[in-house]
Formats: structure tokens, C-alpha cells, sequence
């Protein structure tokens, strides 16, 4: 059992569910122990080896050499917003390198990006000049007084430990009845049940957090967010053998049968009058 802080109150103890040792497939996660809190059910990764994941990568490099590849897996992004917001102001948290900025942009919306990589935030400020702040959100409000009709949190919230934080900072920039959006692996589907700690996307070096779908829409909820619309999806894995593309194509199919999937896009509306 592991003490540790929770999304549902400052201390909870944790279940082992997952723990990496002796790994030969997974080896850099060895020492890893992902919990269950015992009091809500959220995953957490509780413990982290010593050479854990440095935040300073080369996943911008990465981004841009895969640019058109980006483009496609963002576009759903833009043309939910783009149905929901015609127009508007635009905050991304976590922006990378700022492909999703670039889809944005065209789209017509304003935009702003924060991003704590310097490798990132050089990318993206190079893209454009004075939208691009350096560092997190906390130090971003010191400096902004402008409210936003959108803020996107693209695969940035399961990094996130002190989320409860972090979401009344959102709010205090969000516009009343303003967007949030949510990009995050989600642990509710087939594929995650199967494989459990070989599962591609939990990633526990960089997540802390494991969400399934009931949980965040209960969390956000819980913090006068209306949820609007979910939508799934699953990793094609193009560059799998053509077996276990089949193999994961049938999973696919049954994710589908149950309305789910392994990624999350959870869009929803800030009100302020949601008990």
C-alpha cells in the first residue's frame, strides 16, 4: 500500500495494481508501481524509478519530422471545436511544438499557446512570435489578463499531478459557458484489459495519471464542467505485423461494440451553476 495525493482528497492510500520488475519488453520501467485509490479508483503511478523520464526530450523533433501525421490525427480536434466555436479565442496548455496552433490559426481562431519543453517552446515561438509563453499555467495568469472562449489540454493532463489546481487556474481564464478539451489515454476499453502493463499508452515514466472515461466526466463534473461530447478512438498500429494488426483491428471492432476506445476527447462547457 502506498500514501499518496489523490484528485479526490489530499491523501489516499493505493493499491499496487501494476508494478514493473524484472521487465525484458519494458525495461525502463522497471521500479514502476502503478495504485488504485482505495477511496475513488483512480490509477495512479506511485512510483517512479530514479531515472524517470526527463521532461527536456526531443518529442518537438519528433512532432515536426512527423508533421503531415499530426495534421491528420488533429484535424477531429479543430473540427469539433470549430463546430461547437465557430470563432474565438483559443488557449493551448501544453502546445509542443505547436502543430495544433498552425490547424488552428487556419481555422481562424486566436491563439495562445503555453509550453514548459524550451525545446518545444523555441518551435513553437519561431511559428509565432509573442503568442508562445515559456513555463506553466500558474506563472502564465501572473502575466495574462485576457479570458479565453477555448483551452485545450491535448494528452497534457495525465502528466499533471496537482490537477485540481490546475483546473481552477483554468477556470479563472475560461469564459463562462467557455470550452474545455481533454485529449487523454483512456483505460476503459478492451485493449488496455488485455494488456494491462504492456499496454502502449500508460507510458507511466511521463503519466501520472490512468483515466477512464466515467471517472474524468465525474471529476469535471464535480468541478462545474458540463460534458458536451466523447469521442474515441484507437491506435492503428500501421507499423505492426500484419497478425497482430489483425488482432488489434478485432479488439478495435469490440471497443466500438461498447462505445469506447484507448484515446479520449472529452469536450465540455464551463458553468458555473452545475452542482
Amino acid at each position: 500500500m502506498f500514501k499518496s495525493y489523490c484528485l479526490c482528497k489530499t491523501k489516499s492510500i493505493f493499491k499496487p495494481v501494476i508494478k514493473y520488475k524484472n521487465e525484458t519488453v519494458f525495461k525502463q520501467f522497471n521500479g514502476v508501481v502503478i495504485g488504485r485509490c482505495q477511496n475513488c479508483g483512480l490509477l495512479k503511478t506511485v512510483v517512479q524509478p530514479e531515472n524517470k523520464f526527463n521532461p527536456e526530450t526531443t518529442h518537438a523533433i519528433f512532432y515536426e519530422e512527423q508533421h503531415f501525421l499530426f495534421l491528420s490525427l488533429f484535424q477531429p480536434i479543430v473540427d469539433q471545436i470549430k463546430a461547437l466555436k465557430p470563432r474565438g479565442s483559443i488557449l493551448d496548455v501544453g502546445c509542443s511544438s505547436g502543430i495544433l496552433l498552425e490547424m488552428l490559426v487556419r481555422a481562424g481562431f486566436n491563439i495562445r499557446g503555453i509550453e514548459p519543453n524550451e525545446q518545444a517552446y523555441q518551435i513553437a515561438a519561431k511559428k509565432f512570435p509573442g503568442k508562445i509563453f515559456y513555463g506553466y499555467f500558474g506563472s502564465f495568469i501572473k502575466n495574462n489578463n485576457k479570458k479565453f472562449d477555448v483551452i485545450i489540454y491535448n494528452h497534457v493532463f495525465e502528466h499533471i499531478e496537482k490537477l485540481n489546481t490546475e483546473i481552477n487556474l483554468a477556470k479563472t481564464v475560461l469564459k463562462q459557458q467557455g470550452l474545455l478539451v481533454i485529449g487523454v489515454p483512456n483505460t476503459n476499453n478492451i485493449i488496455f484489459w488485455l494488456r494491462q502493463k504492456y499496454w502502449e499508452y500508460l507510458v507511466p515514466l511521463e503519466h501520472v495519471w490512468h483515466f477512464s472515461n466515467q471517472y474524468l466526466v465525474k471529476w469535471l463534473k464535480k468541478n462545474n464542467f458540463q460534458t458536451v461530447k466523447i469521442t474515441f478512438s484507437d491506435d492503428p498500429r500501421a507499423d505492426y505485423p500484419l497478425f497482430k494488426k489483425i488482432y488489434f483491428r478485432l479488439l478495435s471492432l469490440i471497443n466500438k461494440l461498447f462505445a469506447t476506445g484507448e484515446l479520449m476527447l472529452i469536450i465540455s462547457k464551463k458553468n458555473e451553476t452545475i452542482n
